[in-house]
């Protein structure tokens, strides 16, 4: 599904997609829809995806991007673990509020196009 709507509203033509899991774990959780679009975009544009930069979100079928449960958790568990930006649904980062984040930089994307246009500019 994150193909079909990376092609359809990011205007992406990804021919096709091998996607390994450590350890052959199953996703089910929506929460990842982003860092898999942009190990999808880093392979498909050959541009790397910058160190210390984590992503969290759901991708909808329109290409918007939704926050997922517990975020503010999820983000300050980052932030502990070292990471230095943190790309998110733009909706979320009010949400986050500043306490315990003067370490991390949190970026707030609306859809797939501005997200591809924040992470993969040149």
């Amino acid at each position: 599904m994150i193909k079909c709507v990376l092609i359809k509203q990011a205007g992406l033509h990804i021919p096709s997609v091998h996607l390994n899991v450590v350890s052959g774990l199953t996703l089910t959780e929506t929460a990842g829809d982003l860092a898999i679009a942009a190990a999808i975009c880093s392979s498909f544009l050959e541009y790397p995806i910058p160190k210390g930069i984590a992503f969290i979100g759901e991708i909808g079928l329109s290409g918007e991007l939704r926050t997922v449960p517990r975020i503010d958790k999820r983000v300050h568990a980052l932030a502990k673990l070292g990471y230095k930006t943190c790309v998110v649904p733009k909706q979320a980062v009010k949400a986050l509020g500043t306490e315990g984040l003067e370490n991390i930089k949190i970026v707030g994307c609306k859809n797939l196009k501005e997200f591809i246009n924040v992470v993969f500019s040149r």
